[in-house]
């Protein structure tokens, strides 16, 4: 079977295979890519993990003794396609599906008492508030995940 590469239409020169793909645990999905050199001239490889329990993608730049977050290095247009990748692997996103995002604002009218500190109110928003999204049963899109800013 032929590995997956993931390419640039403006950057043809630029890419990343998957040399290899599997489950480390009942959590964790890797993705390891094949060997890049950074702008210092040090080799490395990037790996793409996918954490179930906390529903998170990582990517990690693994170097032969050190390893460093790897997403700021990545563009964006490849780790949009790495994370659609990795998430139809594990099941998460639909074959037939795309992966998007999109930010929707909220405002809140709240009523606050007047005995409560900036401090108390800030920490109510972070710790306290809770907002939920619905949808009909038979929309055909898909909530996968909602991030509080």
């Amino acid at each position: 079977m032929a590995k997956k590469k993931f390419t640039s239409k403006s950057i043809p020169d630029v890419f990343y295979e998957v040399l290899g793909e599997e489950w480390m645990d009942e959590d964790t999905y890797l993705i390891v890519f094949q060997e890049m050199t950074d702008a210092d001239g040090d080799v490395y490889h990037l790996e793409v993990e996918y954490h179930k329990d906390e529903d998170e993608i990582f990517f990690v730049r693994v170097y032969e003794y050190d390893t460093l977050s790897g997403r700021e290095y990545v563009s964006p247009c490849f780790v949009k396609q790495i994370e659609e990748y990795i998430l139809k692997q594990v099941g998460k996103l639909r074959k037939d599906s795309m992966l998007t995002k999109h930010n929707v604002e909220v405002e809140l009218t709240l009523d606050v008492p007047l005995d409560m500190t900036v401090g108390e109110f800030e920490n109510w928003l972070k710790k306290e508030l809770r907002v939920s999204v619905m949808t009909s049963l038979d929309s055909k899109v898909e909530i996968l995940k909602i991030k509080k800013k």
